[in-house]
């Protein structure tokens, strides 16, 4: 063993550039791979702790208006698999009377609610994950609105409405199970009984949450039907813990999904790396791996001592990756943290990356012990003659105008007649410009107000949204009165949300989230089939569509106000919201089954829209309003900030990958070629020269590989991608790329990083001469 240390060790000395190389390779892949498993076991740790101590209810309904509190005891007496039932009344404020640190909620897409602490379940916890205790005159701030408006304990608070004024000391930071995400729209601050009485009689309206807890193995349909068919109060929206489970997972899980993809496209280009070593390696010591098996050294004793230095750089990486990944899956974790906690499994985020790195480590030995094994299977003869199983590289003319014009020619020409041996880096170049892309496309498309196509809505300007009170109907008028008299308004849609039902594929009835609207004026892209065109037509979301078992161009029964009618489902669209299962279909629903009116507008070219916001949040006080680009911007908040930092480590990545295999290339080519070289400069090549063939074969290798990593990006990257996505209802996406970014500067940008690794990796060429080769 001693004696195959010092091996390793003369080795490691000798070719340091690419032992380096391939180190650093295998490093990022372990840290990638341990950090996105250690991001994954945090946040599944961090969520299992919330809902362990906040016991988060199974169903939910929304309400506003009054409800028969007897009715309500009576239907909770009737269902014996209810483990628990709990009426939670929530004051709802105007986001222009809530102050936090001089500044107005207004701008907020959020609905905001003033509750008490729930007894039983559904418990809103402080940063510590206890139960949240305020006194009177305290508040507990969500902390969506701790991390967006740097709110922290010992701030002030202010309800404002005309003269009557309340300020609230912030107490504490809450952690809220069912509306911790900004995908959920409704916020909840905590405060006490005393102070909740007291604004509620100069601000606010009551909305009421109807929370239960079932049996095991009963699923949440079987209640949804009884409670509406019983016709309890259900002007709200209807939420279950399979859809706070799936807005959990979205928001937390898809930068970790991110994580792992990149790790895998580093294991593919660290696999790549090492298997053109090791042939070059193996193809150099040809000679001597010959003599050894001509003198009897068995074939197992031959595989160890050329296997043992890639263990040995394989446990280095894997202890590196293994602690690099503590700080590195900390970093893209500290927002499920602050959101959610520590958690209760901890030992997820220490065994998960642990697995990571084991397997990763197995994998690279295994493919090491395959490439040396299938390498010794050759004749001693072939081997000590140095025969090789290729074709012969070809020949190519010398330019006929001269040296001094032939290097393009030369350059190209030695491509040719060696294309298979620039494969390697070929692949990896792509691979690194697919590493660029694919988080700046993932970014951008999500950043971009045409994600809000996935959200089950067409591209606009503004969003006005009209909930549920005793003057629903009044305050859409008002809304649609002042739209039609506004000559700065091109156009807008109207659309309200009401619910009927449909069997599901178990032969069971279940309510349908429907919307009706004019779905032409802001169209949507159908994965198949069309919008609805009259009132025998119905739209699916994707995974209402799998739910209900049905595709375009079959038949759908859906019941409303006690008839029966069938429908056609005309197209299947995708939307992330309400957990990803709605529908579209113009049903007359009656006022009081409107739950609210959404309606989306653009305004005319030339009129700023944040301008035009602010005007009508003065015209229209009782509506909200929002730009759809910080619609867009408000519910994925913490998605796009971490999506930026990944796409800012994936570009330094990529660019530090790039130099490492440019070098690692360039000495193993010049090695290689170190004959050729000397007769070069005997025959009349300059230094110059040589340097400049060397960087044009890269430098066309490097082009061709950003052009397919481009097209891969915009491809594969779409199907990665949707994959991420289809869990919460997106089947089918497409990327969004930013022209110039993709096209042109990241492209600059990499050519630019790899001239300057061949000017500086070239430099050893000055030392080549003839006279070395015939002294050899």
């Amino acid at each position: 063993m001693k004696l195959l240390l010092n091996l390793v060790r003369k080795d490691f000395k000798r070719n340091r550039v690419i032992t380096t190389a391939l180190a650093v390779f295998l490093i990022l892949s372990a840290v990638f791979m341990a950090g996105g498993l250690r991001v994954t076991g945090i946040m599944l740790s961090s969520l299992n702790g919330l809902n362990e101590m906040a016991v988060p209810p199974e169903y939910v309904q929304m309400h506003k208006g009054e409800y028969d509190e007897q009715a309500f005891a009576d239907f909770v007496a009737r269902q014996d698999y209810l483990e628990a039932a709990l009426v939670v009344r929530m004051l709802d404020v105007n986001n222009a009377q809530i102050i936090c640190n001089g500044e107005s909620l207004e701008k907020c897409l959020m609905d905001n609610g003033f509750v008490t602490q729930n007894e039983n379940f559904d418990y809103l916890l402080d940063q510590n994950n206890q139960i949240a205790i305020v006194q009177d005159g305290e508040i507990g701030v969500p902390v969506y609105y701790a991390e967006g408006l740097n709110i922290k304990a010992g701030d002030t608070i202010v309800l404002q409405n005309g003269d009557y004024q309340k300020e609230f000391k912030v107490a504490t930071i809450i952690r809220d199970s069912t509306m911790n995400s900004s995908l959920s729209y409704s916020k909840r601050f905590l405060i006490s009984a005393n102070d909740q009485n007291e604004v509620a009689l100069h601000m606010g309206e009551w909305e009421y949450c109807f929370e239960f807890l079932l049996a095991e193995e009963v699923a949440p349909t079987v209640l949804e039907n009884a409670y509406l068919a019983a016709g309890l109060p259900s002007n709200g929206v209807a939420v279950t813990a399979g859809i706070f489970n799936m807005i959990n997972a979205f928001s937390y899980g898809l930068v970790a999904l991110v994580i792992i993809v990149i790790s895998m496209l580093l294991i593919t280009m660290s696999v790549l790396c090492l298997s053109y070593i090791i042939r070059a390696t193996l193809a150099e010591e040809n000679h001597s791996i010959g003599e050894m098996k001509a003198i009897g050294i068995p074939g197992k004793e031959i595989i160890k001592l050329y296997q043992i230095k890639y263990i040995i750089l394989v446990l280095i990486a894997g202890v590196i990756g293994y602690l690099a990944a503590i700080p590195f899956g900390n970093f893209f974790s500290a927002m499920v943290i602050r959101y959610c906690g520590n958690g209760s499994s901890q030992w997820m985020q220490w065994i998960f990356p642990l697995m990571g790195v084991v397997l990763l480590s197995i994998f690279v030995v295994c493919r090491c012990y395959w490439i040396i094994r299938k390498h010794l299977k050759r004749t001693v003869l072939e081997l000590i003659r140095g025969e090789e199983n290729t074709k012969k590289e070809g020949h190519y003319r010398l330019p006929s105008k001269g040296l001094k014009v032939g290097n393009l020619l030369m350059a190209l020409g030695e491509l040719k007649c060696k294309w298979k041996e620039y494969i390697v880096i070929f692949l990896i170049f792509v691979f690194s410009s697919f590493l660029i892309l694919l988080p700046m496309n993932m970014n951008n498309t999500i950043n971009n107000p045409v994600f809000l196509t996935y959200m089950g809505i067409g591209k606009s300007d503004v969003r006005i949204d009209i909930q549920y009170s005793n003057n629903l109907t009044q305050q859409n008028e008002e809304v649609m009165t002042y739209l039609e008299k506004d000559p700065e308004i091109e156009q807008y849609a109207v659309y309200q949300n009401g619910y009927v039902q449909s069997q599901n594929v178990d032969g069971e009835w279940e309510y349908v989230r429907v919307q009706n609207g004019e779905n032409a004026v802001f169209p949507l892209e159908y994965l198949d089939g069309k919008a609805p065109q009259d009132e025998n037509d119905m739209a699916l979301s994707y995974l209402n569509a799998v739910d209900l078992g049905k595709k375009v161009g079959d038949s759908i029964t859906v019941i409303y106000q006690e008839k029966e009618r069938v429908l056609n489902v005309c197209g299947i669209y995708q939307d992330i919201t309400y957990g990803g299962k709605t529908a579209k279909a113009a049903i007359d629903f009656d006022s009081k089954d409107i739950e609210g009116y959404m309606i989306y507008l653009d305004v005319r070219e030339g009129i700023d829209i944040d301008h035009k916001t602010a005007e009508m949040r003065t015209a229209l006080p009782n509506s909200k309003i929002t730009p759809c680009n910080e619609f867009v911007f408000q519910t994925l908040s913490s998605i796009i900030t971490n999506m930026n930092r990944v796409q800012g480590i994936a570009v330094m990545i990529s660019l530090m990958l790039t130099i490492l295999i440019t070098v690692m290339f360039l000495q193993l080519m010049m090695a290689k070629e170190h004959s050729a070289i000397a007769v070069k400069k005997a025959i009349g090549f300059s230094t110059r020269d040589i340097r400049i063939q060397l960087g044009i074969r890269i430098l066309v290798i490097q082009f061709v590989a950003i052009i397919a990593g481009t097209l891969l990006a915009n491809t594969l990257g779409e199907v990665i991608f949707a994959g991420m996505l289809a869990t919460v209802g997106v089947a089918k996406i497409k990327l969004l790329v930013e022209p110039v970014w993709a096209y042109l500067l990241c492209p600059a940008v990499q050519l630019g990083v790899v001239v300057m690794t061949v000017i500086i990796g070239t430099n050893t060429v000055r030392s080549y001469h003839i006279r070395d080769q015939i002294m050899e």
